[in-house]
């Protein structure tokens, strides 16, 4: 990918964390943004790491987990094109607080965390963004810890295809298969697979192809989800 000064900027455009922004300040933000490229299944960094700065994810899509002393994997969250991630390092300990590995071939933009934190201080709108944006993954994490420690698995699966559903098919594609799926439900493949194969006999989802559900009963999707 060509990454010229006038693509970073382009570039910086499509993530909300800069949005309304001063394009010559987006400009200025570009020239300190670092290209990176990384293959399928690589680490983009692990817990513990130090943490030189937090990523925009240009292309591709990352996996963000933790890893129990004894090999269990939580996914905490799937980052998509447009999104930004490990911005907790401008902030804790200097040390990144988990694994992020890439489930494709991807391109990122790494913001280090120092000359980040100098253009923050001289800028309200983006500091505004920011919060908001921390606002918004704590929101995510809050919904996490309830999923995994109050709802069963039934509820945790049809909550995940709600909030998934395409509203105009009704459809919903596991885009990560359905072991990272089961993992970022808390849940091991068999539990999953058990699982969706309840909603199946209960006539509340069909699968269409592999990895693409049906939604069949919407009013029973969602008193699952209560």
């Amino acid at each position: 990918m060509d990454w010229s000064l006038e693509k970073k900027t382009h570039a910086l455009e499509r993530f909300n964390i800069f949005s309304g922004l001063d394009r010559d300040f987006l400009t200025e933000l570009a020239s300190i943004a670092r290209p990176v490229e990384i293959r399928k299944k690589d680490l983009v960094f692990r817990e513990g790491d130090p943490a030189r700065g937090f990523y925009l994810l240009v292309r591709g899509r990352i996996k963000l987990s933790k890893i129990s002393a004894g090999g269990k994997e939580q996914v905490l969250h799937f980052v998509k094109e447009g999104d930004s991630f490990a911005e907790a390092a401008l902030y804790m300990d200097r040390t990144y607080p988990a694994f992020a590995e890439a489930l494709e071939d991807s391109q990122l933009l790494l913001v280090p965390c120092d000359i980040f934190l100098d253009k923050l201080k001289g800028d309200p709108d983006l500091a505004a963004n920011l919060i908001a944006h921390l606002a918004q993954l704590l929101h995510l994490l809050t919904r996490k810890v309830e999923e995994l420690s109050l709802m069963d698995a039934s509820s945790r699966l049809c909550r995940y295809i709600l909030s998934n559903l395409d509203r105009d098919t009704g459809s919903v594609k596991l885009s990560m298969g359905k072991g990272h799926t089961a993992s970022s439900l808390g849940m091991a493949v068999e539990t999953f697979s058990r699982t969706l194969s309840k909603l199946k006999e209960d006539g509340v989802v069909r699968e269409t192809s592999p990895g693409v559900l049906q939604v069949m009963d919407m009013e029973a999707l969602e008193k699952f989800c209560e």
